[in-house]
């Protein structure tokens, strides 16, 4: 009888070590899968302000543009020199601030597109480490249903020599 507890301890024992080192790569996992979660957060609210701040910089464009067209129209109507010249003044600063409009536009949507590439492969390394932390969870339970199996066992074989006696 001694011996046979004595190897179902040993099973334990075994099974209890593999359990744990599940766990200890589960805490890893989790580790490293916490600041990837963080990061796409981070992201997340960053392609939101950019998207915000391209729609605003695309109305601005459109108002310069129907402001230009205005002052074209006012330049064919204008009947002096001074008149031209400060809607030719006007016209400049407004093609200067759209040209510029443009370049952040174009700006905003590289750093958008960078983020959302940044943001894929985040996203593939997520899945990545949840298939692990899936992959541990499993084998997990399968040491905690070996491990009660065992302990039934040597329950039931407990009893069995209890009653022998």
């Amino acid at each position: 009888m001694e011996t046979f507890v004595k190897e179902f301890e040993g099973s334990v024992k075994k099974l209890q070590k593999a359990l744990e080192k599940e766990r200890k790569k589960l805490s890893e996992i989790e580790n490293e899968l916490a600041p990837v979660k963080e990061r796409l957060i981070q992201i997340e609210t960053e392609l939101l302000s950019i998207h915000r701040e391209i729609r605003e910089n695309e109305a601005r464009i459109k108002e310069i543009k129907n402001h230009l067209k205005r002052i074209m129209k006012k330049t064919l109507e204008a009947e002096t020199d001074r008149e031209i010249e400060m809607l030719e003044r006007d016209r400049k600063r407004l093609l200067k601030e759209l040209e510029e409009r443009k370049e952040k536009i174009a700006k905003l949507k590289e750093e958008y597109q960078n983020l959302v590439l940044e943001e894929n492969d985040l996203i593939k390394k997520e899945l990545e480490l949840e298939e692990k932390r899936h992959l541990h969870e499993e084998r997990m339970q399968k040491y905690l249903r070996k491990i009660k199996s065992v302990l039934n066992a040597v329950e039931k074989e407990l009893d069995r020599y209890s009653i022998l006696k």
